[in-house]
């Protein structure tokens, strides 16, 4: 009996890894870019692919969801668990029609995610944001504002605590990296 039960066990999780790793091809192909080296996690929901660009070394782990409308993820993101990334929106005071029927195309705004961001379990990211090279965003948080470059974010809504490296540290760090920004630019963002 106990044998039974484990095979049942492992069939369950053998189909299930295995409609996982058919599903996830097929979102590839739909999408507009797909760099080299992403990974993702199991039971993730991707709304419209063809909209979604991918960079390099990209890790997004299990039970995300991307409803994407223009979304760039830059290069070397790591995406926690449980991240929601929402690029749509509905309007909710529309007289005689229910919720669910109304979609305002106008409301709806890409998601940039730069280079080299650390975003955290539980994550919910919100259209219309920027989410700068370098940042850290806290488990939990609610993103409803860009963030700038090379900062730790947390909260809901989500709000810089500090600077992820000290001036002289984080000039070293744009040169070792190869960044797009110089000390000028992010001086200018903070």
């Amino acid at each position: 009996m106990q044998l039974l039960r484990c095979l049942k066990v492992d069939i369950k999780n053998i189909l299930r890894n295995g409609l996982t790793r058919l599903k996830y091809p097929l979102y590839f192909q739909r999408m507009a870019q797909v760099g080299k080296n992403v990974i993702f996690g199991r039971n993730g929901c991707i709304i419209r692919p063809e909209e979604v660009y991918l960079g390099d070394h990209v890790f997004i782990a299990a039970n995300f969801h991307l409803s994407a409308r223009n979304l760039h993820i830059g290069n070397y993101v790591m995406i926690g668990p449980n991240v929601v990334i929402e690029c749509d929106d509905h309007i909710f005071h529309c007289i005689g029609r229910r919720m669910y029927e109304v979609r305002d195309e106008r409301t709806v705004s890409g998601i940039n995610i730069e280079d080299d961001v650390w975003i955290g379990a539980n994550v919910t990211i919100l259209k219309g944001v920027t989410i700068g090279e370098g940042c850290v965003i806290g488990a939990g948080s609610v993103v409803t504002k860009s963030i700038p470059p090379y900062c730790v974010a947390f909260g809901n809504p989500c709000k810089v605590y500090r600077q992820r490296f000290d001036m002289v540290d984080l000039e070293k760090h744009l040169k070792d990296v190869r960044s797009k920004y110089t000390m000028t630019n992010i001086k200018a963002m903070w």
